[in-house]
């Protein structure tokens, strides 16, 4: 489990809203690696791998992927071995999340158009792994972005901190997070739901489209009913048909992994004004929509009736991934 399971809440005023205000769950600071929503992730599947006998695990993601290095890291931490599959090319000089995934875990560049079917590439490579290991060694498969039952339960426990932090509050909530898989959001909601709360939680779209998300939705929902239901918590599988669970387009929506002008440069002031790190391809785009979530329901540091969070996950080392591609803005 986690050895600090609690986040730091900070709130921030927006600017040229002296009124209005933004609170801030500030889980990129719980590890120096693995960042928030991956460590969530991690917290209840990491534990069940030993005890099962597991020695290698088998992940994949971009070169820039703060799974990967989450996971090579988790593994390095407990004395298993991770074998990521990267997609395309090992680049020149490895820098940011890949060059922690290459310090912690063993890299396999795979190329694009075999990565393109991630299921029969994973079990491809990981049958291959497991035939040159020792009889005794034992490989399972991780889905890129921790995508799992087991996964929801970290963030399960992560609303439950939240709701006795506010407990004396009558406050709503909205919970926005930024969203590669969607697993975070899912198990977010699936905590909100469970515990009856007067939240939400906006899930802001960045890898696929509304679609896509839906049906990630519907199915890890059926995947944690089968997996931690019985057959009489008829009120708890009514509750994961109706997850208080919004996906949202970014306001500014592109292609996932590209930015827009001006958005490291806005990064940068939001930095220096506030002290609050953001990336541009993944927590900017919640900052933007909180940030309009809050003015629409004028959130004050004095007890107004609604409260909007970001779940700020990371993304510093992505930063250095970025400064190799746009080295002008930097």
């Amino acid at each position: 489990m986690l050895q600090r399971p609690d986040t730091i809440i900070k709130e921030y005023r927006i600017p040229d809203a002296p009124d209005a205000w933004v609170t801030i769950l500030h889980d990129d600071l719980l590890h120096p690696v693995l960042g928030g929503n991956k460590l969530r992730k991690l917290d209840a599947l990491l534990p069940t791998l030993q005890p099962s006998g597991i020695t290698d695990v088998v992940t994949c993601g971009g070169l820039q992927s703060a799974h990967t290095a989450a996971i090579a890291a988790a593994c390095a931490e407990r004395g298993l071995r991770s074998h990521l599959l990267v997609r395309g090319e090992r680049p020149a000089v490895p820098t940011g999340y890949h060059l922690l995934a290459r310090m912690y875990g063993e890299v396999t560049y795979v190329p694009r158009s075999e990565y393109a079917d991630r299921d029969a590439m994973l079990q491809r490579h990981a049958a291959s792994i497991e035939a040159g290991l020792p009889a005794e060694a034992k490989v399972c498969i991780i889905e890129e972005g921790a995508a799992s039952p087991l996964a929801c339960l970290g963030l399960i426990r992560l609303v439950a901190h939240l709701a006795r932090h506010w407990a004396a509050s009558n406050r709503a909530v909205t919970i926005v997070t930024d969203c590669g898989t969607g697993t975070t959001a899912i198990g977010l909601a699936i905590g909100i739901a469970f515990l009856d709360l007067p939240w939400k939680v906006q899930g802001v779209m960045l890898a696929d489209s509304a679609e896509y998300y839906l049906q990630q939705q519907k199915k890890l929902a059926k995947a944690f009913s089968s997996d931690f239901l019985t057959d009489s918590s008829a009120a708890l599988r009514a509750k994961l048909e109706r997850l208080p669970l919004h996906w949202v387009e970014r306001l500014h929506p592109r292609k996932f992994g590209s930015i827009l002008p001006g958005e490291i440069a806005i990064c940068r002031q939001i930095a220096r004004e506030l002290g609050l790190l953001l990336d541009p391809i993944y927590s900017l785009a919640a900052w933007e929509v909180a940030l309009q979530s809050a003015a629409e329901h004028s959130t004050g540091e004095d007890g107004s009736q609604h409260r909007v969070c970001i779940l700020h996950c990371g993304g510093l080392h992505g930063l250095y991934g970025l400064a190799q591609r746009y080295p002008a803005d930097f």
